[in-house]
């Protein structure tokens, strides 16, 4: 398998932008492609939930069967326990959540669930057609046994009996339909007590996006990270073998990846994930060099005998365009087609192939774009996999919270310095606009996001300089209005020029929502003080 996952649990994509997409991946070398469709589709299961801007069942099947017409098998995705805030925040579903008033988690002792889930799966398969696999989701089910009636089952039985009885018990109609059923692995990682309860005929796929190969760190779920040195006996016990295939002996590091090859020898089917937009990003742009080792690295791992393969995830809620994903999009095709070629052979082929040109200052244009600081990812700017307008004071809070950590000088010399190789960034982007033979409207993309994070970190230092002068009362003099008035000024323009740009991939409802989500608490925030 070499997969691809398109997200519209935030990224409502336009069905042309799509269709132009799944020509390209085809051409990547790509064969499945995993549709994390949401609330995107009009589903009568769950009517409430449907985006106004949604596709028919008529729209969507004609989707995938270009996507099948193009040799890449569709494979649905449905959340079934976690990340199911896109129905929990309708008050007809709230009860089926865990914890009264949280709306990220199902409680899998609801004896409503399990039916709702069945039929939701049954009209899932009726929109897919005959497919070889249905991912039900599963990640990040981090509320297991609040709830009363959860906690009474761990106390008998155990929180790893609990997810595994709940998986189980939606992955059966799957099963009986001949078809794969696929869950994310770090549930089953972070509570692998009753991992022998769980059914073989389910494949797991392992992700881990921060992760590479020389890093030095042994990553253990739900435990933490550890230098060598420091790794705890019984991770050593349960995971010695898989960490150190060839012994610890010095010099040895640990396989990042080694829980795919665990749960291969568990007797899972497994597939390696890595990721080309995640935790982490800014709203404009992807910490590019992880990813690409990320993907590179995890890419390999899949091509081994006892693994099936890679899927890329791309994670909508972090905004950042596809386009500005494409040095880890283009690079498993690259991986499986020259499998001997080191990273820094595709860092050629892709400027190669995508510019004309081999340049690295290419490279480094892009990592001063990774670095952050204030108000510039979802979690600074209060929206997250819920799609509900974030806070009116969201910016005021997050000021207030770095004021009392007593970070203030801190966040204001992390602004300074971002700032300035965000400048050096877009001198950069503007000299190789001129100089390379193909691939102007990427490089405009990257402009596009220099020019938005330089213009965020104006207004970081204008908010963080007004508050220090605030706090110290009087013993520094807080910036002009004219200077506040020149950023908003900017932001503005920057804000006309974006939603242009997402006009061309996102349906109009969702594109409004993520332009309010990346600049409206910001500019509301300056606006007070001009």
């Amino acid at each position: 398998m070499i997969g691809f996952h398109i997200d519209m649990n935030v990224a409502q994509f336009r069905g042309e932008y799509l269709e132009k997409w799944l020509q390209d991946l085809a051409l990547k070398g790509y064969d499945t492609i995993l549709w994390e469709v949401e609330n995107n589709v009009t589903w009568e299961t769950c009517p409430e939930c449907v985006s106004p801007d949604a596709f028919s069942k008529k729209e969507f099947k004609r989707i995938l069967a270009l996507c099948r017409n193009l040799g890449m098998e569709p494979v649905p995705l449905l959340q079934t326990i976690g990340h199911s805030e896109y129905v929990l925040k309708h008050r007809k579903y709230a009860h089926l959540s865990e914890i009264e008033g949280d709306i990220g988690q199902y409680c899998p002792r609801n004896e409503e669930l399990v039916p709702f889930l069945k039929e939701w799966e049954k009209e899932y398969l009726g929109v897919f057609g005959d497919v070889q696999y249905f991912h039900l989701g599963a990640d990040e089910a981090w509320q297991l046994g609040k709830c009363d009636r959860c906690r009474e089952y761990v106390e008998k039985h155990s929180l790893s009996e609990l997810y595994i009885e709940h998986m189980n018990a939606v992955c059966e109609p799957v099963i009986d339909r001949g078809v794969t059923p696929i869950i994310w692995a770090d549930m089953l990682l972070t509570h692998p007590e009753a991992l022998e309860k769980m059914s073989r005929k389910v494949m797991l796929f392992d992700w881990r996006y921060s992760l590479y190969h020389g890093m030095g760190a042994v990553a253990v779920w739900g435990r933490g990270h550890y230098l060598k040195k420091d790794t705890p006996p019984e991770v050593m016990d349960e995971y010695g073998r898989y960490l150190y295939p060839m012994g610890d002996e010095r010099g040895r590091e640990p396989d990042p990846f080694y829980t795919a090859d665990y749960l291969a020898d568990n007797g899972f089917q497994v597939v390696g994930c890595p990721a080309a937009s995640s935790a982490g990003d800014t709203v404009f742009t992807p910490m590019n060099w992880l990813h690409m080792i990320n993907t590179y690295d995890w890419t390999h791992k899949g091509r081994s005998k006892n693994l099936h393969g890679s899927m890329l995830t791309s994670w909508t809620v972090r905004l950042v365009p596809w386009e500005l994903q494409l040095a880890a999009i283009d690079l498993p095709g690259f991986v499986y087609k020259h499998p001997e070629r080191s990273i820094a052979s595709y860092q050629r082929f892709f400027m190669e192939n995508r510019f004309g040109v081999d340049d690295d200052g290419f490279w480094l244009a892009c990592g001063r774009l990774a670095n952050k600081c204030l108000f510039m990812d979802a979690h600074d700017l209060g929206f997250d996999k819920a799609c509900l307008p974030p806070p009116e004071d969201q910016v005021e809070k997050r000021l207030a919270k770095v004021t009392a950590d007593e970070h203030l000088d801190l966040e204001l010399d992390t602004a300074s310095k971002r700032l300035d190789e965000y400048r050096q960034a877009k001198d950069f982007f503007e000299s190789f606009a001129g100089r390379i033979e193909k691939g102007r409207d990427i490089i405009a993309l990257w402009d596009l996001a220099a020019r938005n994070l330089i213009n965020r970190a104006e207004a970081d230092i204008f908010l963080l300089s007004h508050k220090k002068a605030e706090v110290e009362k009087g013993s520094c003099t807080p910036p002009s209005k004219e200077e506040g008035a020149g950023i908003l000024k900017r932001m503005k323009a920057l804000r006309a020029e974006t939603t242009r740009m997402y006009s061309e991939s996102v349906k109009p409802t969702r594109r409004d929502e993520i332009i309010s989500w990346i600049y409206d608490r910001v500019e509301g925030a300056i606006s007070k003080l001009t």
